[in-house]
């Protein structure tokens, strides 16, 4: 189904219901906690209650019909009824994966942060990808991985803090007893600012240049753990994304918490596409800002991979931020997402991760003008040199260009 329909009807939904629904998405149908295959437009609640409980006018008709389109609707919450899942999967909650350890050369799925403004943050750097403004290799990870506020200047006080990504160094690993500077690998390069509600954002991004002393033409491109897939990886085009609920392919990921996915007994499954999620906290300027996003993909995990199959917790984890969703396409396995939230719900009393949210890499790359990286040879970033342009004032502008030069919005000073 078209994505633009997709993406319209779930704004609209999600703008036009109450603040009990977190979520809109076009998924699959679930009864008893298995996924069917039957799609459907689903709503996500923060608490299902019986039908008698819930005024008139806030009931969710079981057929929507929208631009000449009908939908049969699900709604969830609480449906995730655990199967017994393999205990292979969650090794992570006992032994640390590699993907903690220092990588040299560097490769995707590696725990970072911002060592200059955020030294007690982790997340992962997703992959290295090629800037095609500049033809050089970067790091891709999420903007709330390595900016400390990425909000746009506009929505922001002139006030302290006035946070900015000048000179912020990007270390490789960001764990307990590292070597804080002596891991640097890079410098924030730019970043996609970020819009309050009720604007809809579709991407978490921002870019770290990379050292080419720490990069390998023939490893670099590997997600850590993944042995199953040893080729660059491509990205996929809007179609083959569009089209993921049909083609239902494996999903991998590698990320700093739980390590690589999707190859051994657990698998990760798409759950939907063009979903609308939110309001989610960032930061700005110290204060937790409701932010929403459109375009989403959710994943889940999965003992199975038929469908009506079961779901298992913990498809990511605290930290898994920056990971790249991987999926395998007519045999090729391909960048789909840009990993960056879960869906939580309570287990034993605890908030517990059941669906990864990725931003689209169409979209990424729509917003940050970058491509797959082969292995080729190309530039490096001269961060001896790097270049400033001030604006008067607080900027609604990402960009600006000045002199055939592009500056990036990249905070307050």
């Amino acid at each position: 189904m078209d994505n633009n329909l997709l993406s319209e009807v779930t704004k609209h939904y999600h703008s036009i219901t109450n603040d009990d629904v977190v979520g809109v998405s076009f998924s699959k149908k679930r009864v008893d906690g298995k996924i069917t295959d039957q799609p459907a437009l689903v709503f996500t609640v923060l608490e299902k209650k019986p039908i008698d409980q819930i005024p008139e006018d806030q009931l969710i008709p079981k057929v929507i019909e929208f631009s000449g389109q009908t939908f049969v609707t699900d709604v969830q919450q609480g449906f995730y009824e655990f199967a017994s899942c393999p205990s292979s999967f969650y090794t992570w909650q006992f032994t640390p994966p590699t993907n903690r350890n220092t990588f040299r050369p560097l490769q995707g799925g590696i725990s970072t942060s911002n060592f200059t403004s955020m030294s007690g943050y982790v997340g992962t750097m997703g992959f290295i990808a090629v800037d095609n403004e500049t033809n050089s290799l970067v790091g891709v990870s999420n903007n709330h991985v390595w900016v400390q506020d990425a909000f746009i200047a506009s929505q922001r006080i002139y006030l302290y803090p006035k946070q900015n990504t000048y000179l912020n160094f990007v270390t490789q690993p960001n764990e307990f007893n590292n070597f804080g500077f002596q891991n640097a690998i890079g410098l924030v390069k730019k970043y996609v600012p970020l819009s309050g509600s009720p604007t809809y954002n579709t991407v978490d991004v921002a870019l770290c240049t990379v050292n080419s002393s720490e990069i390998s033409n023939t490893q670099s491109y590997k997600q850590v753990g993944m042995t199953g897939w040893t080729q660059p990886l491509e990205f996929a085009t809007t179609s083959e994304i569009d089209n993921l609920l049909t083609t239902n392919p494996n999903c991998f990921s590698s990320g700093r918490t739980t390590g690589p996915k999707g190859e051994g007994e657990m698998k990760l499954l798409i759950d939907s596409v063009s979903a609308v999620i939110g309001p989610i906290g960032y930061e700005r300027q110290n204060i937790l800002t409701p932010i929403q996003f459109a375009d989403c993909i959710t994943f889940v995990a999965s003992a199975s991979t038929t469908t009506p199959g079961d779901i298992c917790p913990y498809p990511i984890n605290g930290g898994d931020s920056g990971s790249a969703l991987v999926a395998e396409i007519g045999g090729v396995r391909k960048i789909i997402g840009l990993v960056f939230a879960s869906l939580n719900t309570l287990v034993n009393g605890q908030p517990t991760p059941v669906a990864g949210i990725a931003n689209r890499i169409d979209k990424v790359v729509q917003e940050m003008n970058i491509s797959p990286w082969t292995g080729n040879t190309v530039n490096f970033s001269n961060t001896g040199a790097t270049q400033t342009f001030t604006v008067a004032g607080r900027s609604p502008d990402e960009t600006v260009i000045v002199s055939s030069n592009t500056y990036w919005q990249s905070g307050l000073i």
